[in-house]
């Protein structure tokens, strides 16, 4: 008698039924794959995995009661925790940092298809990471890490506020006493040291660090 094979449990934490019943279809047509739990809020979503002991969650960023994101350290730090991949229709560039360096192993875009969402799981349970849409390996193994606000020196940071503030290279020179060239010139370096392609992007990012996360 052959015994069943083994399929890794996935539990789903999103406040959209929608949401919830679309990710139970596509991962119980697999054969490698079983939803063991669904959870609709975050008050409820660290028991869950308590009591389903879940390979991998799937984690809203957004839910009705509190942010994804709070949730994610004390998912990791229970005994055997699972993986975390972290789901959310806002700005991967911008969110899928912050979610990475607060601990989880990855984000995907709830705009992707079914395929990628697979891919992404698939990923993340053989203890890879999924940046960007895409599977890099983790810090240790040669791995790509992800660039975070610790990074920079503390006068990064200090125009980084600045950019937050909403302020010009003029106004944050006038706060520093520096000149207004030697802001834009650091403000490439900021770039180069984040991966960020523009400035729109780089005042999004900053923005995001002092603000709480996006609602649905």
């Amino acid at each position: 008698m052959n015994s069943a094979a083994v399929r890794n449990r996935v539990l789903i934490v999103d406040d959209h039924a929608v949401v919830r019943a679309g990710l139970r279809y596509v991962f119980e047509s697999l054969s490698a794959l079983e939803v063991c739990g669904e959870v609709s809020c975050a008050s409820e979503a660290v028991d869950a995995v308590r009591r389903e002991r879940p390979d991998v969650v799937l984690l809203d960023l957004a839910l009705g009661d509190a942010s994804g994101r709070t949730l994610i350290q004390p998912i990791r730090q229970l005994p055997n925790p699972p993986r975390v991949l972290v789901m959310s229709m806002h700005d991967e560039c911008v969110w899928g940092r912050l979610v990475i360096a607060a601990g989880a192993d990855g984000f995907v875009a709830k705009s992707a298809p079914p395929e990628t969402v697979i891919e992404a799981v698939t990923a993340v349970l053989g203890g890879l990471r999924w940046v960007e849409g895409r599977a890099v390996p983790r810090e240790g193994s040669g791995a790509e890490r992800t660039p975070t606000a610790a990074d920079l020196s503390s006068r990064e940071r200090q125009i980084l506020e600045g950019i937050a503030d909403g302020l010009s290279a003029k106004d944050i020179a006038a706060q520093l006493g520096v000149m207004p060239a030697t802001i834009d010139s650091h403000k490439r370096n900021i770039r180069t040291k984040l991966g960020i392609d523009s400035m729109a992007e780089l005042i999004v990012w900053a923005q995001s660090l002092r603000s709480p996360d996006p609602a649905t």
